[in-house]
């Protein structure tokens, strides 16, 4: 019997960056989301773990990682028109 598992959850945030994408070069916007690991005893959620922060670009689906956490915590606590993703805040993670 299982007492303890782990669910990977996906969370949406509200933001929206208009973008001219270095890797497809059209325009386009980041959207962004949280990913985090839930611990649960039975279904009896404990503690989350893992947060990482994505971005997708609109016009190619390509899959970056927020590097600079900060920003991702910006973001989820709604301060989103106030950050702005660079180049060097993201590392791609998948190029569709």
């Amino acid at each position: 019997m299982f007492l303890f598992n782990i669910r990977v959850e996906r969370e949406e945030m509200d933001f929206y960056q208009p973008i001219l994408c270095s890797c497809c070069e059209k325009y386009g916007r980041y959207e962004a989301y949280i990913e985090y690991h839930i611990l649960r005893l039975f279904f009896i959620p404990l503690f989350t773990v893992r947060k990482k922060f994505y971005a997708v670009s609109t016009c190619c689906n390509n899959l970056y990682l927020i590097k600079n956490r900060e920003k991702g915590f910006m973001i989820k606590r709604k301060q989103g028109h106030n950050v702005f993703l660079f180049d060097r805040d993201l590392e791609l993670v998948s190029k569709r």
